[in-house]
């Protein structure tokens, strides 16, 4: 059995190695490139109708993981791996800066082919930014998770992740049921320059970039996707300084604020 285990580690780690090569770039660089994926991923997200269970529960989600590349490959054993970001809802309403993270999983039984995905992951309950802030935590067992859209009703009061994903390519029997993520600090010390946990970075907002912005932003409008725009507010009234009588109120439009006041008529004659 020792035997067997051994041979299915490895077996395991090669096909990690395959669908995750090594990259020799620095860890500052590659967590920013991963911002600016998240960020893109967050967009498409936000711009699909087919994804608007998504928006719906994003109102209510206390954080975001954005997976913006996962591979998945294998045959009989399968493996998935990927880079991921969290960002967190402050209480104000914007975000919080990122903190890094690697997910990955080994599983078994008839699966064949290879597939790439982008997945967002709401964490909706307090449980799961507290377990997702420890040093690793495995989605199925640690936190229940739910696959939207399916999981975006009912089950969003009560389950710790909810689940959006696309894919692209051929493969079977896979699922982040069983997924592990766990904390990638020599990206959060490359990126902040500092030796911090995710904790520092989420509560204590002990560092900051302004390369987080795009991301920031991106989570925001996917989090108020579903809102109507705001209407510009109304102007108080003009007071002629002779007179002190109010000057007539020109006529306000709602769009006045993006396309500006309707322009005069002009006399041709």
């Amino acid at each position: 059995m020792k035997r067997l285990m051994s041979i299915i580690s490895a077996l395991g780690a090669a096909v990690l190695v395959a669908v995750a090569p090594a990259d020799a770039k620095p860890k500052q660089q590659k967590a920013e490139e991963l911002i600016v994926k998240a960020a893109d991923t967050v967009t498409y997200f936000a711009s699909d109708s087919a994804f608007e269970p998504l928006w719906n529960a994003a109102d209510d989600a206390k954080a975001m993981v954005i997976i913006p590349k996962s591979l998945r490959g294998g045959f009989m054993i399968g493996a998935s791996g990927g880079n991921a970001v969290m960002v967190a809802r402050n209480p104000d309403g914007s975000w919080s800066e990122p903190t890094f993270f690697t997910v990955g999983s080994i599983s078994f039984g008839f699966q064949a082919g290879i597939e790439g995905s982008e997945t967002i992951l709401l964490v909706m309950t307090q449980r799961g930014m507290e377990h997702l802030l420890s040093t690793t935590v495995k989605l199925g067992a640690d936190l229940s998770i739910a696959a939207g859209p399916i999981g975006a009703g009912a089950k969003a009061q009560t389950v710790d992740v909810l689940a959006f994903s696309r894919s692209r390519g051929l493969y079977g029997g896979v699922s982040l049921e069983g997924a592990l993520l766990k904390s990638r600090g020599s990206w959060n010390r490359g990126y902040y320059q500092a030796d911090v946990t995710p904790a520092d970075v989420i509560y204590r907002e002990s560092v900051s970039r302004p390369q987080s912005a795009v991301l920031q932003n991106a989570v925001w409008a996917l989090a108020h996707r579903d809102q109507p725009s705001l209407i510009a507010p109304v102007q108080p009234a003009i007071i002629d300084p002779v007179t002190g009588e109010p000057l007539p109120e020109e006529p306000v439009y709602e769009d006045d604020a993006i396309y500006g006041a309707p322009l005069e008529p002009v006399d041709d004659k």
